[in-house]
């Protein structure tokens, strides 16, 4: 090694060009590699951590979980989920249990009920790192991170106080390092990723079985080489382990409320919701492929054109290798298995998000490193319209935010930055790439754009929708004044009832038959019902005893219609009491 090293030294002596390149590329490595931890640490600040805490809940579902967890502390009961003092068989104990141990550090806040899932997301977004710079290289592990990162999905799940952050990030972790473990030989991963599962388990359920389950089937059936390689773990043991620590849990809830368990959780819950026609006005069977579509802009042309790829090969009979066999496999296994659902929700299929990144990534590198191979034709076509797109995305909301949305002047900054980095990007992609160039190493421009439009919807759209929120303002007011003895009821206020049980801070009657009401009304016992004006008005025609105390403007559902210029008529919230 010294003679090299002074071999080295009397080289750059003698050519100082060569020293100076050398130099000059070192400090370029330097600069990138600052200005990459740079847009990473803001990036993740943004999406994650900025103003957490700040909007009161949202309807429905978040308020739901936070009062249960907030329950769950107040009774001292950690093991069985209570919402308005009722058992709550929607989903198992843990994420409760992390959402409680939050709230004892930080107290009954929006912050404590969300910051599980932000962390959550954060681990998520590490294991994706982890996971492709080990199995394929550091760049697109990076790559991988930062797009998921900046992936709308992550932006919204982090920030809601539900449990699918969670829930993917020890799915998805257990299912990588099954992985790990049988493609790198490191079979000792297996047992932490088994651990992983059963955590996946207690926090939603077996499903976390369904879609592991169904991913190793799937990459089985496609690949010899991914089901010897699978198969070759220890999976019996495995199940074995996670059985071990997630049935307890099962067991004592079923010991405990027996059939009223069994028909809450297994049949309504599980069964029933998958199964059943439960709710109607269920989207169609293509739902899930639009959700994904919005979902990875800019990057959908990618993703399609990585698809377009893969398949032309294998139809020409080219053998795609085992890691990409298995990322196909878990999207699929996810997606599928929700599209049969006959119960639908946008978030459901968040699980397949850190493969479609690591695909995006891939198909990026790719392209990078052969930027005219026809084995990457799709994806080169996609990677050119990742510009345009961007354009698209930033005219579109530069006319609604001009033509349609009431905010501050100074959010023109996001359709701006957005427009104007799409027109970059076209250029630097398309005009490089038409002359064999390649594309950055990491798509800078594109993350720098949606940085921007993250750090505007924190600073100007949330806070807009939040001068329209009033129900939390309506459960304080009746909080505030409702003395011990009083009775505390909501009458159809539908997807705010969640919201307006936490902020009030105790037991609430729902009420949704008008007769039901009625005789609430007629128990001598006093009371504060909260209800719209238009029902107040029906009860009264109807010479129902009540008087009106306390009255607010707010909006009934949480939409971005309600900040048009042209406002839709704001819902009109009143508190009711006996008339003396």
């Amino acid at each position: 090694m010294p003679p090299v090293s002074v071999q080295r030294t009397a080289d750059y002596s003698e050519n100082p060009r060569r020293a100076d390149a050398t130099s000059g590329r070192g400090a370029s490595t330097r600069l990138e590699h600052t200005a990459l931890v740079l847009l990473a640490s803001a990036l993740v600040f943004v999406v994650l951590f900025w103003g957490l805490g700040t909007p009161t809940f949202w309807d429905p579902d978040e308020a739901h979980y936070a009062e249960t967890s907030r329950e769950l502390v107040a009774a001292g009961d950690w093991w069985a989920p209570y919402y308005n003092e009722q058992p709550f068989f929607d989903k198992p104990i843990l994420f409760h249990q992390l959402q409680g141990a939050a709230m004892v550090a930080f107290g009954p806040t929006e912050f404590a009920s969300r910051i599980v899932p932000a962390l959550a997301a954060l681990a998520l977004i590490a294991i994706t790192v982890w996971f492709g710079a080990l199995t394929v290289s550091r760049p697109v592990g990076i790559t991988a991170g930062l797009l998921l990162a900046a992936s709308p999905g992550v932006f919204a799940l982090s920030r809601y106080a539900i449990l699918d952050t969670t829930f993917t990030a020890f799915m998805f972790g257990g299912a990588v390092l099954l992985t790990v473990a049988a493609l790198r030989d490191r079979p000792r991963l297996q047992w932490p990723g088994y651990v992983l599962i059963a955590l996946a388990v207690l926090t939603k359920g077996p499903l976390a079985f369904v879609l592991c389950g169904l991913t190793l089937l799937l990459a089985s059936i496609a690949s010899a080489d991914a089901r010897r390689r699978l198969l070759g773990l220890r999976w019996l043991l495995g199940l074995c382990l996670v059985v071990a620590l997630s049935a307890p849990w099962f067991i004592y809830m079923y010991l405990r409320f027996r059939q009223d368990f069994v028909d809450g959780y297994v049949l309504d819950e599980n069964l029933r919701l998958y199964a059943a026609n439960r709710f109607g006005n269920q989207p169609r069977i293509w739902f899930y492929f639009q959700i994904l579509a919005a979902g990875l802009l800019p990057w959908t042309g990618l993703v399609v054109g990585r698809l377009v790829d893969d398949v032309r090969a294998a139809i020409k009979g080219e053998r795609l290798d085992t890691f990409e066999i298995l990322l196909w496999a878990w999207t699929a296994a996810v997606v599928g298995f929700f599209t049969f659902s006959r119960f639908k929700l946008d978030h459901y299929v968040f699980p397949a998000a850190p493969t479609l990144c690591l695909l995006c990534a891939r198909a990026w590198a790719d392209v990078r490193a052969d930027p005219l191979a026809r084995r990457h034709a799709g994806a080169r076509a996609g990677l050119h319209l990742v510009g345009p797109l961007l354009v698209v995305i930033g005219l579109g909301c530069g006319y609604f935010l001009i033509a349609r949305l009431e905010l501050p002047r100074l959010a023109v900054v996001v359709p701006i930055a957005i427009t104007a980095a799409g027109m970059l990007l076209t250029a630097v992609i398309n005009v490089r790439g038409r002359a064999g160039g390649r594309p950055p190493q990491y798509p800078w421009i594109a993350l720098s754009a949606l940085l921007i439009t993250y750090a505007g919807i924190i600073l100007f759209v949330m806070p807009a929708l939040e001068q329209r929120k009033v129900v939390p303002d309506v459960a304080r007011w009746v909080a505030a004044r409702a003395g011990e003895n009083d009775r505390v009821a909501s009458y159809r206020l539908n997807r705010w009832n969640p919201a307006f049980r936490f902020y009030v801070g105790r037991h609430t009657n729902f009420i949704d038959d008008p007769r039901e009401a009625e005789a609430f009304f007629a128990s001598p016992q006093p009371f504060y019902c909260v209800m719209r004006r238009a029902a107040f008005q029906e009860f009264v025609a109807q010479g129902v005893p009540l008087t009106l105390v306390y009255e607010r403007d707010g909006m009934w559902a949480t939409s971005g219609r309600v900040l048009w210029r042209r406002r839709i008529t704001p819902e009109q919230f009143v508190v009711v009491t006996r008339a003396r």
